[in-house]
């Protein structure tokens, strides 16, 4: 008999070798499996490669896999069993059901409030290892694909990638409570470049987060229908997005300083649906938008919202139309320039079909009122008129003013 730990050693187990196990005196012994005791505690060092004909260990489960709290699923296929693990627990008092755990094919409950499961990457690892790999991988903690192949009609397989749920409950009204929250760390400093709607992505550029379309494929996929979707399911939002005071740079909401909440492309734009139906399909048509063409931002304009006053701006922030809206509101209207000595006015474009008239209604008693220099007030009129006659109508009726050169007014 070869001598003890001289035996042929072998390359890769089944579960099937028989092992000789004895007591902590040594004297009792007993002959198992290694699959026996593939529920003891091991530690393997790790052999520094990754693929497994490079020499890498690959464990493997071909079912089941639960871990921490989650190992006391009883993991039955009958629904009526007492739920043993503290989610299934919990999920068994809600109106769904218990079935998380049921439908898992592994699962990993924390027992001590700490996290339940994690991944990390480093993309300095990525380049190092590069070689080993045979590409520079990108680093990714966690991935997850849920893919639609059911291709039945009807059917009521749906496919998720990642689904998660944060619940409140009852009494908890002290911390907040998030389905999800997604962190950008920036310890480098500013960036590089900056980030554009034509340019999104810069050098040194940290992200919270970022909605793709098509997985980086080169061929075969399609426009997506939508990056982000708020439904009823079947409770509602009170608001569907919310920026912090505080939370954009340039300005913490109550001081003069301005920071972009949303940035857009040229041609982009908002718009909201009609309720109308059209060829079976509600909410198709848009019946309001908002929107730009501006090319140059030289030639751009703005909207402002002032205390009591809704204001028109070119690009260089001068009004040239705004609304009073005060309690008892006098210059309600005001056009002006918007920089230089042009003429601030009102212009009527007749178009295709078009109108050619300017029309200003007073109501009934008021006035139209115009403020005006007077010169050479109780002088007789000229006997020519140097520029015609001003076409107007008074309730209904045609009249001519004349117009007066500035010298036949004399001056």
């Amino acid at each position: 008999m070869p001598a003890f730990n001289s035996y042929p050693r072998l390359a890769t187990v089944t579960g099937e070798e028989v092992l000789v196990v004895a007591d902590a005196s040594g004297v009792q012994t007993l002959n198992v499996t290694t699959s026996q005791v593939a529920g003891a505690p091991a530690d393997a060092p790790a052999t520094g490669e990754f693929y497994a004909d490079a020499g890498a260990r690959v464990s493997r489960y071909g079912d089941r896999l639960f871990i921490g709290a989650a190992a006391a699923y009883p993991a039955d296929t009958s629904r009526n069993v007492t739920p043993e693990d503290w989610l299934s627990t919990l999920m068994a008092t809600t109106s769904i059901g218990p079935w998380a755990m049921e439908s898992a094919q592994g699962a990993s409950l924390a027992n001590f409030g700490s996290t339940g499961f994690l991944g990390g990457s480093r993309t300095s690892d990525a380049r190092a290892s590069s070689a080993l790999l045979g590409f520079v991988p990108s680093s990714i903690g966690v991935a997850s694909w849920g893919v639609a192949d059911d291709t039945s009609s009807p059917t009521t397989t749906t496919a998720y990638a990642f689904y998660g749920e944060g619940w409140r409950m009852a009494g908890v009204n002290y911390q907040p409570t998030f389905a999800m929250e997604l962190e950008a760390v920036n310890l480098g400093g500013a960036a590089s470049g900056q980030s554009t709607p034509f340019h999104p992505n810069c050098g040194g550029g940290t992200y919270c987060l970022q909605l793709g379309a098509g997985g980086g494929q080169s061929a075969g996929t399609s426009v997506a229908e939508a990056g982000i979707v708020f439904v009823n399911n079947p409770d509602a939002f009170n608001t569907g997005i919310i920026f912090g005071s505080d939370a954009l740079h340039g300005t913490d909401g109550t001081d003069g300083g301005y920071g972009t909440a949303i940035a857009m492309s040229r041609n982009h734009g908002i718009q909201w649906q009609t309720p109308e139906t059209v060829q079976n399909v509600q909410g198709v048509n848009a019946g309001a938008m908002i929107y730009s063409t501006v090319d140059t931002a030289s030639e751009g304009s703005r909207i402002q919202f002032l205390d009591s006053v809704l204001a028109f701006e070119n690009a260089s922030g001068n009004a040239v139309f705004s609304i009073g809206i005060g309690a008892e509101p006098t210059n309600v209207l005001q056009v002006q320039a918007g920089a230089g000595q042009q003429a601030a006015g009102i212009y009527v474009q007749e178009g295709a079909g078009g109108s050619p008239n300017l029309g200003l209604f007073p109501a009934s008693g008021g006035e139209l009122q115009i403020t005006s220099p007077v010169t050479e007030a109780g002088s007789a009129l000229p006997a020519s008129v140097g520029g015609g006659f001003l076409h107007i109508n008074v309730n209904g009726e045609d009249y001519r003013i004349p117009l007066f050169t500035a010298t036949q007014a004399g001056g």
